[in-house]
């Protein structure tokens, strides 16, 4: 991608993101009754799923890992050379830290999940606005990208303190 294509992207997502933004504080303003922690949890959703290291990360980690497997059985079964075992490469971020992050974001998700099934229907529109804005904004610098950041650390924590628990 050139660079004109990235920053005509970066700009529409930043837009998009701040018209659903502006579209939501003018729901609060109007009265819509629902609480605003669905929004927020749908922000929050989008740090630990979809953004850094969650699950994209984890299947980009996981795909690295296993091309570095397969290229190095190739590597080997066609010299016959065997790769001296020397310390592992850098951690790519997506092995190491998008799993604690990506069980909580599980988690929240198959609350919410259940919540919508149970009954609560009027719950959807607001996580998935809330999870667009986190994408669309989430991505950008800024303040809220450093929010999704916090957002995807503190997840990543609590997460590796339940698979510590498992």
């Amino acid at each position: 991608m050139n660079d004109f294509g990235a920053t005509t992207g970066g700009i529409g997502a930043v837009a998009l993101g701040l018209v659903l933004l502006m579209y939501q504080f003018g729901r609060w303003r109007g009265g819509d009754p629902t609480p605003k922690v669905h929004f927020f949890a749908g922000i929050a959703l989008a740090a630990l799923l979809f953004l850094g290291a969650g699950l994209l990360g984890v299947m980009g980690g996981g795909a690295a890992a296993f091309g570095d497997g397969i290229g190095r059985y190739a590597l080997e079964g066609a010299t016959g050379v065997t790769a001296p075992a020397g310390a592992p490469g850098p951690v790519t971020g997506g092995e190491r830290v998008g799993v604690g992050g990506a069980v909580v974001g599980l988690c929240v998700l198959a609350f919410y999940a259940g919540l919508i099934k149970s009954g609560r229907p009027d719950l959807r529109e607001p996580l998935l606005r809330g999870a667009l804005v986190g994408v669309c904004l989430g991505a950008a610098g800024g303040l809220i990208g450093m929010a999704i950041g916090m957002i995807r650390t503190s997840g990543n924590s609590v997460g590796d303190v339940l698979l510590g628990i498992i």
